[in-house]
């Protein structure tokens, strides 16, 4: 569904370039998103992300290489069968109202039953009560599920939000993660690129994670599954003799120091982790709790650019490690 091969992109013109001053954004990037894939991307500030985006919403197009989209170059391909896209910074005239900036969106982009699909997003995300209020009225966070709802009328195929859940609290995280898994499971064939923050959520939402730095892939994580390390948790527990117990359940157990009854503790999926819990059960130890460690995206996001990118990548991605996502 999405290709490049070799895309580079600069930015600046001939004399930048006799001067030495051209910004180079995306240095030989080359990718294949297949139908039915979400990926997210995440990197460092400057690290290409928003010229990416760019590229495949057909806005710019590439210095050197090759952008298509459904075979497509993806300006054609935006016109022909559109895309629906959440951007980073949602910017509407402040005089319109929800409705009528939804009513807007829905003629643009030519939806079939406009007032029916209106009504159902307006509702779905919470805007009905609202939808008289002004643009200038809005709080961050019905910007945000505005934006969502424009994204949502038509139905494409192809999906690009950049930073969609800005702004939008824990709550309605999880309800949009639900709309957009229910949106991917109406066809099989859509195609969700999703460039967030917060790295758990992405590991939420993808199968796989795209890392960029430097205007470089530095790597493309698999988050079902295959590549990645075993998830590690710190297990909690009560009872006799507790540590013989969890050892046998979890071979390889590791005592937390300085803490009688935590461990932990591997397990190689879900499926996995609950045949280990319940044989635990069964041998008399009670499980006081189960945290997951640091997920597989945010060990491997900070090791990929730590590893390869330069010192201020580095320090960023620490910084991003630390809590959680990354710019």
């Amino acid at each position: 569904m999405i290709r490049l091969l070799d895309v580079a992109k600069e930015f600046g013109g001939p004399l930048a370039r006799l001067r030495g001053e051209r910004v180079r954004a995306l240095n030989g990037i080359s990718l294949e998103v297949p139908p039915g894939t979400a990926v997210g991307l995440v990197g460092p500030n400057g690290a290409g992300k928003s010229t990416l985006i760019r590229l495949l919403l057909g806005y710019i197009g590439p210095t050197r290489g090759g952008v298509q989209v459904g075979g497509m170059l993806p300006r054609d391909y935006a016109e022909r069968h559109g895309i629906a896209y959440v951007p980073d910074r949602v910017s509407l005239p402040p005089s319109w109202t929800v409705r009528g900036a939804l009513d807007a969106f829905a003629a643009l982009g030519e939806v079939d039953q406009p007032k029916e699909r209106v009504e159902r997003w307006m509702r779905r995300l919470g805007l009905a009560e609202i939808a008289r209020r002004r643009v200038a009225a809005l709080s961050k966070g019905n910007l945000q599920r505005l934006a969502l709802a424009q994204a949502l009328l038509a139905d494409r195929t192809v999906m690009i939000m950049d930073e969609g859940t800005d702004g939008l609290d824990p709550e309605w995280v999880a309800r949009v993660r639900d709309i957009l898994a229910e949106w991917r499971r109406a066809d099989p064939q859509r195609v969700l690129v999703y460039a967030s923050h917060d790295l758990e959520e992405v590991e939420r939402v993808a199968e796989r994670a795209i890392v960029l730095s430097e205007g470089r892939v530095r790597e493309v994580i698999d988050l079902r599954g295959g590549g990645g390390p075993v998830p590690a948790y710190r297990l909690e527990v009560e009872g006799t003799d507790a540590g013989r117990r969890v050892e046998a359940a979890f071979p390889g157990a590791l005592p937390v120091p300085g803490e009688a009854h935590a461990f932990r503790v591997e397990a190689g999926s879900p499926r996995d982790l609950t045949h280990r819990l319940q044989a635990l059960l069964e041998r008399g130890v009670v499980v006081r709790a189960i945290v997951p460690e640091a997920g597989t995206l945010r060990q491997r996001y900070r090791h990929g650019i730590s590893s390869k990118a330069s010192p201020a990548a580095k320090a960023e991605a620490s910084t991003a490690g630390e809590k959680g996502g990354t710019a």
